[in-house]
């Protein structure tokens, strides 16, 4: 049965960990956002800076909420662990000292 119980926490730590993952994923995907629409020889193109900045900004939110997703949920994940293992160790002593109190002398 402890086995059981913490293969299932197992699975709540590897999405954790997937999500750190996807959270740099995105943040590498949006920095390409960003940069894709620069164009240095445009640079000097007071018509063109206004549209590259525009794509630069949008590329740095999806690389910034990437990031702050991935983290947030990794954190609430991970206090959710602890929780879980805390009360699977909680569970697993209460049905071993019922056991033994049932089995007698």
């Amino acid at each position: 049965m402890k086995f059981k119980l913490s293969a299932r926490i197992g699975t709540v730590r590897q999405v954790s960990s997937t999500l750190v993952i996807l959270g740099l994923i995105g943040t590498v995907i949006g920095f390409i956002m960003a940069l894709s629409g620069v164009d240095p020889e445009k640079a000097g193109d007071v018509a063109a800076i206004g549209p590259m900045v525009s794509k630069l900004i949008e590329g740095m939110a999806v690389a910034l909420y990437t990031t702050l997703v991935g983290g947030v949920l990794n954190i609430w994940l991970n206090v959710n662990i602890g929780l879980l293992s805390g009360a699977t160790v909680n569970l697993i002593t209460e049905i071993v000292a019922v056991g033994e109190r049932h089995a007698g002398p």
